[in-house]
């Protein structure tokens, strides 16, 4: 679109040179055209002269008349020189208001990319903000889990050890009642192994499920800086 308007402004001050001098020959032969040029060059002819006499100092002169063909010639001229010009000056303008407006809606585009920008950046912080929270509070949980169960294994180690130091006194007694003891001290040693088994089973199952959660929070940070 540019280029056309360029185009077609070199166009018109192309055509000017040539209706300026169909202007300047009609002046001759058009009555109405011929007293507007012959006022006109009248008057810049007295207008030039007071300028060259007050540049040159003189105070008392009388400018004469041109004759009437010269003072034709001479406004036709200018008339030309004043259409060449208005169409150069309009051709510029018009182009000048095409590349503000070019650039207007230029800017527009960049800001509203920028707020886009700025709308899709806030929408990921929001995100991040909820992952963070929720993750905090997953990590509650898990603490609550892991303090309870460990806490209730270790109860359970307690009630161990003061049955063991029961167990002496009762096999000095029977030594049926000596072997029944030992059958179950084994089967509650493989219950405590068992509950060692299954705390850290849980531990480790906490320990991945944190690590899953902080993988997907720093893949949400990394993706809102990319």
């Amino acid at each position: 679109m540019l280029p056309m308007i360029k185009l077609g402004g070199l166009v018109a001050r192309t055509l000017t040179k040539p209706l300026a001098r169909v202007v300047k020959s009609r002046s001759k032969v058009h009555p109405l055209l011929n007293s507007v040029c012959g006022q006109l060059g009248q008057q810049q002819h007295r207008l030039s002269m007071k300028l060259h006499m007050g540049f040159r100092g003189i105070s008392n002169y009388t400018i004469k008349p041109l004759p009437a063909d010269q003072a034709v010639e001479q406004g036709a001229d200018l008339v030309g020189e004043l259409l060449i010009f208005s169409v150069a000056l309009g051709v510029a303008s018009l182009e000048y208001s095409r590349s503000a407006a070019s650039a207007r809606a230029k800017e527009a585009k960049q800001k509203e990319l920028q707020l886009q920008e700025e709308r899709e950046m806030e929408a990921r912080f929001e995100y991040l903000e909820g992952q963070v929270v929720w993750l905090e509070d997953r990590l509650v949980e898990l603490t609550k889990i892991l303090e309870s169960e460990m806490g209730a294994r270790l109860e359970l180690l307690v009630a161990e050890a003061n049955r063991q130091k029961e167990t002496p006194q009762k096999e000095q007694e029977s030594p049926g009642a000596s072997r029944l003891a030992r059958r179950r001290q084994q089967r509650l040693d493989q219950n405590v192994h068992v509950g060692v088994d299954i705390d850290e089973k849980t531990a480790a199952e906490a320990s991945t499920s944190v690590a899953k959660l902080w993988n997907s929070t720093y893949d949400a940070v990394a993706g809102l800086f990319k």
